[in-house]
């Protein structure tokens, strides 16, 4: 009996917690050399969604908790990561090839990534999301813009407009546009709308990637004006306007901006915050993505009824006005924080410390900054 109690509790120990991140190879030609890596939930959905976190692989899993959704509703979450060398850990978000629909760059590979997971786990098509920090968040933009067809939604953290960083130059793909990050280029609301539609060659008239933007005001290395020359873009490209801006939304110190209904287009601009300091926020992201089958709060209803009497010529009548008040809360994560390894010599923009870094761990010209246990940037 005690064997078999034991084998039970083995056998279910093995059901909970068996799935773990996978590298995977041999997805697709990966015309620029990108790595990816894969978390699939024990029990998947029937015909499973397809959710790409586009940051540092490792990173990424580490600091969010989209594998904790993905068990509980059964949806696939892709962990890509760029070019390795030279400890770089930033997406090509200016080349040519990447800021053009099969043009053989970043953009194409991540795509690849998709088909070979909606294929493998005969995922849903209709439901591919995409969610990026910083320079990921950058090439969440850059997606929605080359392959909107493909993604239906997208969430950013602290990035730039599609395809604000061409001409950095050169094929490193953290070369540096200070004048992007510093918020200096500046266009219209038609111009920008433009640079993301001609990403397609021949033009394109189908769905549009409807995106959830975040930034925070204190961000002194991707400026928050970034913040609003996305919003012009994307306001363009869907065809929305402002329709709604509200204060302390999803929570104090947020300012919400709403764009028709809400559904297609949101900006959270977080008072004070700097780079990488907004937490995910993974009930509102994948709550306006549709794979939580809910609301991404929760929401409490104190509801006022108000009777007022009305004289007229037949007699004494009333009317109820009614008054609905809406009190909603949100959950949120909090970064995790280490202290990076000392010694060697790192550029601005390289990778520089993190669990299992052996490269270079000092920065010239810039401070080596950790975003996670796993991660640490020259910034």
């Amino acid at each position: 009996m005690l064997s078999y109690l034991w084998g039970l509790l083995l056998s279910t120990a093995i059901l909970v917690y068996g799935a773990s991140l996978q590298s995977v190879s041999g997805w697709g030609s990966n015309p620029s050399g990108i790595q990816m890596s894969i978390y699939v939930p024990d029990k998947l959905a029937s015909k499973p969604p397809i959710l790409i976190a586009a940051s540092n692989g490792q990173q990424m899993y580490s600091s969010s908790n989209f594998k904790t959704y993905a068990d509980q509703y059964g949806f696939i979450v892709i962990y890509p990561s760029s070019s390795t060398a030279q400890g770089i850990a930033c997406w090509d978000n200016h080349s040519p090839q990447s800021l053009t629909r099969n043009g053989g760059g970043d953009t194409q590979g991540l795509v690849q990534q998709v088909q070979y997971a909606l294929n493998k786990y005969n995922g849903d098509s209709s439901r591919v999301y995409v969610m990026g920090f910083s320079s990921g968040a950058m090439m969440t933009d850059n997606l929605a813009a080359t392959y909107p067809d493909v993604f239906e939604a997208g969430a950013l953290f602290s990035g730039v407009p599609a395809c604000c960083w061409a001409g950095a130059g050169g094929s490193n793909p953290a070369n540096t546009n200070t004048s992007c990050a510093n918020g200096q280029i500046i266009h219209t609301p038609q111009d920008w709308g433009n640079f993301a539609r001609n990403t397609i060659p021949g033009g394109y008239s189908g769905r549009r990637t409807r995106l959830q933007i975040w930034h925070g005001s204190g961000d002194t290395l991707v400026l928050p004006a970034n913040f609003q020359e996305e919003l012009k873009q994307w306001s363009n490209v869907l065809s929305l306007s402002l329709s709604a801006t509200v204060n302390n939304n999803p929570e104090n110190g947020y300012t919400e901006y709403q764009y028709g209904d809400g559904k297609q287009l949101v900006g959270y601009l977080a008072a004070g915050l700097n780079h990488g300091g907004i937490p995910y926020h993974e009930t509102l992201v994948l709550s306006f993505f549709g794979l939580l089958g809910g609301p991404a709060t929760s929401t409490t209803s104190t509801t006022t009824k108000t009777i007022t009497p009305v004289i007229t010529t037949g007699g004494p009548k009333t009317t109820t006005t009614t008054t609905k008040t809406t009190t909603t809360t949100s959950k949120t994560t909090t970064p995790m924080v280490t202290t990076p390894p000392t010694g060697g010599t790192q550029t601005k923009w390289g990778q520089c410390g993190g669990i299992g870094w052996t490269g270079a761990t000092a920065c010239s010209g810039s401070t080596c900054s950790t975003l996670n246990p796993y991660y640490a940037q020259c910034l």
